[in-house]
Parts: C-alpha cells; structure tokens; sequence
C-alpha cells in the first residue's frame, strides 16, 4: 500500500477520454494520481509506486472484474497490496456492480455514467484515507496494553523465584562446605594414620571448632545480608511494577474509546429498531426515541455526536428540535441528519436552509447510512 502520507489513487481503464472530467477533478485534489490501460501495467505501478485506491473504469462491470482477475494472475498477492477498489460503472450496471460488490469482489462501486456527483467521490477518497492512516498508525503499535501488563505481572512475580533461587544456592553452598569439612578431616587422618589416636581426635575436634564457631555464623551472617538485600531489591521492583501496571490500567480505562452516541427519533417503530440494530451491530451507542419531547428531556444525558430525526414527527415539530439541538450549549458539534418520504420536499428545504449536515429518504439504505454516519463523525 502507498503510505499514509502519499495517499495515491490508481486508474485502470482503456479509454482515458471518456472518465475526463473525473480524472481532472480526481487529479486536482489527490496529486499522487496514476493511469493505467491494461491490467499488466497497473500492477506495474502497484509494485513500483505503491498504490492505496484503485478504480476500474471499463465500459462493462464485467470487463473490470476480468481485469481484477488478470491483475491476480500476474500477482496471487496484489490484492494485500491495494487498501481499497472501486467500481465505476454506468446507471444501467448498479444491479450488477452492487453483485459484484456484494460477493467482496470490489469494495464500493460509484455512477460516473451519467456523472450525477463528481464531488461525491472526493469524499469517499477522503474517508478512505483518513481510516487508512488510522490503520497504519495502529498497526505502529507494537506492545499491547494487555502484553504491556502482562509484562509487569511477570516481573512482580520473580520476587519469590529470586527468594526460592536464594535459599537453593545458600542451601547448596552449605552442602559443599560440609563436604569440603569431611574431606580435610580425612586428608588430616590419612597424613598422620601414624601419630596417637589423641592427635586425630585434636585435629578433628579443631576442625569442628572453627567450623562451630567461625566458619558457619561467617556463612549465616553472609547468607542474612546477601537475602536482605535481595529481599530490597525485590521488594522495590514488586512495588515498582506493579505501581506501573496500576498507572498504565488506569490510563488505558480513562483512554479506552467510547461508543458514539447517536439520537435516533422516529415515530415508526418497526423503522426505528431497524436503525438501532444497524447502529449496535456497528458499535455504536443509539439513543432511541419515538416522540421528540422523550429525545428533547435526555438530550442533556445522551450528548448525541449526531441526531437522526424524521421530519414528520407526532408531537412536535422537527424543526423545532432541529432548532434545540443547535442552539444547545454542548451540542454545537453535533450532526444532524434528517430522514424525509415523499412529500417532505418544503420541510427537506427548510431543514437545509438551517444547516443540517444530511437528508436521508426513507426507507434508509444500511450501507448509505453507514457511509454518512461515518463521514460525518470524520468531518
């Protein structure tokens, strides 16, 4: 993939002429801008320039879906080296590009045929590269909080190995003293097997007097300081680590991301949990509300990042809540998108005028809700 700050865009079409005006907008905005004719050269400049977002711009969906495959042919891992593809097809083609897409073949597909909004592309490649630097930038990571942690409990719990490994060497050097005692007692009897048995009682009996006296409190003594101080040493790394793990938890609890809030009103029940499900499955917190007096009573408790409001409410006007929302003190970086049905077209005009960041037509699409959710949290 092309890094996170030479975002670049691939092109792959026969016919250059027919997607100009698409070139020169996408040209303007992403400078990193490549052409290709055949499938063999855009995997040429895949290799060699590195590439983020490729379109297939051929006059049948089904001619850039044999390209796709030729591209995977020449290379068997080209598609680990593009984040993204697109689809460009014809208003005749959607039923067929939105198969393709669904069978993970293209990631998105997009009308340029006719060119209804080129603008609208731009901001698809802009989310695309937004979410592919985020990717990058978490993928830089390379310790976990968990293996951070886990670390720490590893490291705390050395201080009873040490204390074990410390009493097993004192143990052993005991051991080879006593052994080193018996054999200078049997070389003394052997140098004087000869001599009155008085003089190998006398030497045996000195032996055991220095070991008593001298040599074994010397080793207890050395044994009490050297376990002191590894006790010390223990003691300060047990603390310190798990001091550690405590302040990394605690920053990891108060850094842990929190599910978005978003306010869903709608007075149709079955269309209201339809959204809700959609918005759990995605991970984010909805707030639902089928009367805008409930939404308007929490609005201080739900803090939504974004408002989702049907213009034809029971209880009161959407606009009006519209109008709440905005001049609400901590809302004033809240979205707001409206869900209009036919018919709406004077409220839709008037939810504009006053700013509103989206208008939905019911029923809502999964994927453009998604879409829209997404680039306005990312605006």
């Amino acid at each position: 993939m092309g890094s996170t700050n030479k975002f670049s865009v691939l092109l792959i079409s026969p016919n250059r002429d027919a997607l100009g005006s698409l070139i020169r907008l996408v040209k303007r905005h992403f400078h990193n801008f490549y052409h290709a004719h055949t499938p063999e050269k855009a995997v040429e400049i895949i290799n060699n320039k590195g590439v983020d977002v490729v379109m297939f711009g051929f006059e049948r969906v089904q001619e850039s879906e044999v390209c796709f495959l030729h591209m995977i042919r020449n290379d068997r891992i080209i598609e680990d080296k593009i984040a993204y593809t697109i689809l460009l097809c014809g208003k005749e083609d959607v039923q067929n590009a939105f198969n393709i897409c669904n069978k993970d073949i293209f990631h998105d597909y997009f009308i340029v045929k006719p060119l209804y909004d080129p603008h609208h592309l731009l901001l698809r490649l802009r989310m695309i590269r937004r979410l592919n630097a985020e990717h990058s930038l978490k993928r830089a990571k390379t310790l976990s909080i968990e293996e951070l942690c886990a670390y720490f409990d590893q490291v705390a719990s050395s201080g009873e190995n040490l204390k074990d490994l410390n009493n097993e060497t004192f143990n052993k050097l005991l051991t080879t003293v006593s052994f080193s005692m018996e054999a200078i007692k049997q070389q003394i009897r052997d140098a004087h097997a000869n001599n009155q048995p008085v003089c190998h009682e006398s030497v045996s009996n000195i032996i055991d007097d220095h070991a008593r006296t001298k040599l074994m409190p010397q080793l207890e003594e050395e044994k009490e300081a050297a376990s002191k101080s590894i006790d010390e040493l223990v003691s300060d790394l047990v603390a310190a680590s798990e001091s550690h793990k405590s302040s990394v938890e605690h920053e990891a609890s108060q850094n842990e991301p929190q599910a978005v809030s978003i306010m869903l009103i709608e007075d149709e029940e079955q269309d209201l949990q339809a959204m809700v499900s959609i918005l759990n499955d995605a991970g984010f917190a909805p707030h639902a509300a089928t009367r805008a007096t409930t939404a308007l009573k929490n609005l201080e408790q739900w803090q939504p990042r974004i408002a989702i409001i049907d213009l034809t409410l029971p209880d009161m006007s959407a606009l009006h809540v519209i109008s709440r929302i905005q001049n609400h003190p901590k809302l004033s970086n809240t979205k707001i998108m409206a869900l209009a049905k036919k018919g709406d077209k004077d409220k839709v005009m008037e939810a504009v005028k006053m700013g509103i960041s989206e208008v939905m037509v019911k029923p809502v699409d999964k994927e453009l809700l998604m879409y829209k959710i997404n680039y306005n949290l990312n605006a």
